[in-house]
């Protein structure tokens, strides 16, 4: 297990998961189980060995269930809860967290994705650029289902296009962050809204950079890359540079 990062780790629990549900059932969707474990834990045990030692659970739907299961899982993690009472998007679920926040730095992380990476890389990097917010850039070789990052020679992330057909080199986003505590000011006083689309492009200009990645990427969010999850997740568990 590596040295301890003195940053809270804030993962992304409430979201409904209505494409998996043909597979899952009312499962919320990062507890869908590969290998018989719950993705979440597979994602939690490896922020473990990364250094992470504060996970913020950001959680909605059947939020008691993540309670239950996750209260006393990780003796090593000091976990706590931020329970949404009604959907608050990626971005206001973050928000809901910030007063269980107790470090100047953040890692955001999406439940449902993950990304092998050495995670006090992405934090030495971060604070070289100074930036405001790192945000991972996953390279992949064509591309049809995300949206992709421009980003300039200083790795500067200069503009977000929505998801096109290509047979290109791509970077698209690992739904993986790291930020200083104060982005919680420049966000959307309450309520819902989405990180992706009411606060990173604000930031462009303002030190807003990729940490780019060779890395693969899994998102479980359909039942088709679910079972591409199933069968490939343990061979991705050796982080990546």
């Amino acid at each position: 297990m590596n040295e301890a990062i003195a940053a809270d780790f804030l993962i992304l629990c409430g979201g409904l998961g209505t494409r998996l549900r043909a597979v899952t059932g009312e499962t919320p969707k990062v507890m869908a189980e590969i290998q018989g474990e719950p993705f979440l834990d597979f994602l939690i045990r490896y922020l473990a060995r990364q250094g992470a030692r504060r996970i913020i659970l950001c959680a909605g739907y059947k939020a008691e269930t993540l309670i239950s299961h996750y209260k006393n899982k990780f003796p090593s993690v000091e976990l706590d809860f931020s329970i949404e009472t009604e959907p608050l998007g990626t971005g206001g679920a973050f928000k809901n967290a910030r007063a269980l926040v107790r470090n100047e730095i953040c890692f955001g992380l999406n439940g449902d994705c993950f990304t092998p990476l050495q995670y006090r890389a992405l934090l030495d990097f971060h604070r070289s650029r100074k930036a405001q917010a790192s945000l991972v850039g996953v390279r992949v070789e064509g591309n049809k289902d995300f949206g992709t990052l421009q980003i300039n020679d200083k790795e500067e992330i200069t503009a977000f296009r929505e998801k096109f057909e290509t047979r290109e080199t791509q970077y698209i986003s690992a739904g993986i962050y790291c930020f200083h505590r104060n982005l919680f000011d420049q966000m959307p006083a309450a309520g819902k809204f989405s990180i992706e689309y009411d606060v990173f492009p604000k930031l462009i200009g303002q030190g807003f950079f990729a940490y780019k990645t060779d890395a693969p990427f899994i998102d479980i969010g359909t039942p088709e890359r679910f079972e591409w999850a199933k069968k490939h997740l343990n061979e991705m568990l050796e982080p990546a540079a």
